[in-house]
């Protein structure tokens, strides 16, 4: 492998299996993950010292890896072999393997963080696979989630809750400790709103030096009771910590309700639909009373039919959506897509 440095452009290199195919990171470790097709092995990489080490995971007589993925949330790696018809789940805590048996010849992955899906896109189909955390130490973070989980701010207000459900005798919390993108650096301590001294804190976000990044971000939170002897933060971390809960964030630099300004010859492109008290308003002047204009979910899928004026969008879930005009059938077509996002 071929290691960049990303400030100075310098390079290094680091050797891993035979044949590496595909590689993923995982921003919250700082681990990287090369499937190596020949190898029949899965190389680790620490992001920090570049030290490896080697998961068998497949027959080396067989060129049968050919994709990988990581999910930072559940700090699961997932790696596609094609000879056996099968997805191998990697634990990055333990580094144990499992199998999960899917479609024909599995051939890409990719990962949701957000609701814990992996999808699977084999010759046949895509196979569709729910992910979980491995354990529960009984301490654990619970997290307010935010609209959508997208917000356009660099600091959002972000709150929860810290509790010991570990019996017998749980003992009280002391508190919440929280960092943003990575597990690797010196944590801040979370603000205790309510609640010291006892199994059950809520907190809100010490923010400190950091904000939000535009696009993904990770916001890492980890508990701790007060005699902090008996827990494990699955391997990531300290023996002294509940679950690491990791939640993903997703900065966007619009306000909510408000379509994205995209750039066209004519100005007009840039006067968007907006979300105002439960309506969608499409400005007549700008749309094609002759197409169809319809409503998408950010999967692609139909959700309502539009028409250019005032259109009722009080029953939606708050998330991110696309308008559409002039598709045609399964989306094709030279229409446009304009984004929306409703956060309430």
């Amino acid at each position: 492998m071929t290691v960049i440095d990303g400030v100075t452009y310098a390079t290094d290199t680091v050797t891993v299996g035979w044949g590496p195919v595909a590689v993923a990171v995982n921003p919250v470790t700082n681990k990287i993950y090369v499937a190596n097709e020949y190898g029949g092995s899965v190389t680790v990489i620490d992001g920090a010292t570049n030290d490896t080490f080697s998961i068998p995971v497949a027959d080396t007589a067989i060129q049968t890896l050919n994709a990988l993925a990581v999910n930072p949330v559940s700090n699961k790696v997932y790696v596609a072999d094609r000879f056996r018809n099968c997805v191998i789940v990697i634990d990055g805590a333990t580094y144990t393997a499992d199998t999960a048996p899917l479609g024909s010849t599995p051939r890409a992955l990719a990962v949701n963080p957000v609701t814990n899906k992996v999808y699977v896109a084999c010759t046949d189909g895509v196979t569709v696979i729910s992910d979980s955390s491995s354990s529960d130490t009984r301490v654990h973070v619970e997290l307010s989630r935010l609209p959508g989980d997208t917000t356009s701010l660099a600091r959002p207000d972000l709150t929860g809750k810290g509790v010991n459900r570990s019996t017998p005798g749980r003992t009280s919390m002391m508190g919440v400790g929280n960092q943003l993108n990575t597990i690797q650096s010196a944590w801040d301590w979370a603000t205790i709103t309510s609640g010291a001294g006892t199994d059950s804190v809520t907190w809100s976000y010490n923010w400190g030096e950091d904000s939000l990044i535009p696009g993904e971000n990770f916001v890492c939170c980890v508990p701790f009771e007060d005699q902090a002897a008996t827990t494990n933060n699955l391997g990531l971390g300290t023996p002294f910590a509940g679950n690491l809960e990791v939640y993903p964030v997703y900065r966007v630099a619009i306000a909510g309700g408000v379509e994205e300004a995209m750039s066209d010859d004519r100005a007009t492109m840039n006067v968007g639909p907006t979300v105002i008290r439960g309506v969608l308003s499409l400005k007549p002047a700008i749309y094609n009373l002759q197409s169809e204009i319809v409503l998408l979910s950010a999967d692609g899928r139909k959700v309502l039919d539009l028409k250019p004026g005032a259109n009722d969008v009080r029953a939606l879930a708050p998330g991110v959506y696309f308008v559409g005009e002039g598709l045609g059938a399964r989306g094709q077509g030279s229409g446009r897509i304009r984004k929306v996002i409703v956060l309430q």
